[in-house]
């Protein structure tokens, strides 16, 4: 029996972007420490060794089977299927990244797409990016969302780089989260009107980095989500932002649980 209804009471907090099927691959016992800290786990599409776009279309169902495992097991999780642009295949047509990604999004544990983006902003990496986003219309119309990618190297660059191919999504916005912002790029993301992801890992985001984002948008914290982009290493950096006892405990609510429940429509 599959539980796709959580009860949110006994969710701590959200790890709005990690790779589930990655960490049960390198560290599984961390599976068991998850669902004792009553973490709901968001996962993002990624895969190793995407040589050709079969192996795209496999490792997509892996996941999809992965998420559906994890559920039956009772870790309370979720998806979001795309093409990532580290794993844009040469084979990849434009006109076939529809049917890949369509027909994971109508699963019922699949919250929407992700995860798409710009690795270097290639003319490549923007097609695809592109065919992604000429979904949006359906997906969000679905009550669905989409995760963005964006890159730790050349970060800011290729952050204007996506925002330039989103100028024209005006209504579409509240229904994209950008993620990997750092104290140089979330400004503008969220002036934009997106929502913004924070990587609180010792390779992305650090805590103190992240007081000083929360102090310089006071007015934007409704619209931030942490997530710890796990993989093959876990990182328990979320858990101590949760555990912090200097943080008011209204803003850690809402930057480790709820403003991330709101978005993937779990909180109406």
């Amino acid at each position: 029996m599959e539980h796709h209804h959580v009860n949110l009471n006994h969710i701590n907090f959200v790890d709005s972007h990690m790779h589930l099927d990655l960490v049960q691959k390198s560290d599984p016992d961390r599976i068991q420490w998850i669902k004792k800290v009553h973490c709901l786990a968001v996962s993002w599409a990624f895969a190793k060794h995407i040589d050709t776009t079969a192996d795209l279309h496999r490792a997509l169902a892996l996941q999809r089977e992965t998420i559906h495992h994890l559920n039956s097991t009772g870790l309370p999780c979720f998806y979001l299927s795309g093409v990532h642009p580290r794993n844009i295949p040469p084979d990849l047509k434009t006109g076939a990244v529809a049917d890949l990604i369509m027909e994971n999004i109508d699963d019922k544990l699949c919250l929407g797409m992700g995860e798409i983006g710009l690795e270097t902003a290639s003319n490549r990496e923007k097609d695809i990016f592109s065919a992604q986003m000429s979904l949006a219309p359906q997906i969000i119309g679905r009550d669905k969302v989409i995760g963005i990618h964006t890159p730790r190297k050349d970060k800011q660059r290729v952050t204007r780089e996506i925002l330039a191919l989103l100028e024209n999504l005006p209504d579409l916005r509240d229904s994209i989260v950008i993620d990997h912002c750092t104290l140089q790029t979330i400004g503008t993301v969220l002036e934009q009107g997106f929502r913004a992801g924070i990587t609180v890992s010792p390779v992305k985001t650090s805590g103190g980095e992240l007081r000083q984002i929360v102090a310089r948008y006071p007015d934007h914290l409704d619209r931030i989500m942490l997530n710890t982009d796990s993989g093959d290493l876990y990182y328990e950096d979320l858990y101590m932002v949760f555990m912090d006892p200097g943080m008011p405990e209204s803003l850690k609510t809402a930057l480790t649980r709820d403003n991330a429940l709101i978005f993937y429509k779990k909180i109406k």
